[in-house]
């Protein structure tokens, strides 16, 4: 029987690893509608809307000192940062630009498990950065607390 803790986790964001990631989470929901009829002493659902919401926490930090980083945080960073472009370049509120910038708002994420075989345990969605908190401590690392919601079914599950 084989357990698994943290150091058996990574995150990759657009296909590549995300380094200094200290933890992440995702949740499934489903929301249903009572179909009971009057007279009935039970009651009978059906499902009709799958939500799929999750959190990571990664360590912001700078490769070179003074330099712009590229790390995990700041690509979070851009990514929910980024405005998309209502045409000739200029600025539309988010999900009114054209159709390529607001996909450019999109990333795919995977959540995954080091079983010790070639693929791993992973689940991949294609996620909006819902939110992104960083976080200064005394004391403490500096760290971005982000959350997001996978847009449609989830793209690919192998637990």
């Amino acid at each position: 029987m084989a357990f698994f803790t943290g150091e058996h986790g990574s995150l990759e964001l657009e296909g590549n690893k995300i380094a200094s990631v200290q933890n992440w989470s995702f949740s499934v929901n489903v929301q249903t509608v009572d179909t009971s009829a009057l007279g009935s002493t039970d009651t009978t659902i059906l499902p009709v809307k799958r939500t799929t919401t999750g959190s990571c926490r990664i360590l912001y930090y700078q490769e070179d000192s003074g330099k712009l980083s590229d790390s995990a945080a700041s690509m979070f960073i851009r990514k929910i940062s980024k405005t998309a472009t209502g045409g000739a370049g200029t600025e539309a509120p988010l999900g009114q630009g054209d159709q390529e910038s607001s996909n450019e708002l999109f990333s795919d994420l995977k959540l995954k498990i080091n079983d010790g075989s070639s693929q791993g345990l992973f689940v991949e969605m294609k996620i909006l950065i819902t939110s992104m908190t960083l976080t200064m401590s005394v004391g403490e690392i500096c760290a971005a607390d982000i959350q997001f919601q996978n847009s449609g079914a989830i793209a690919g599950l192998k637990l």
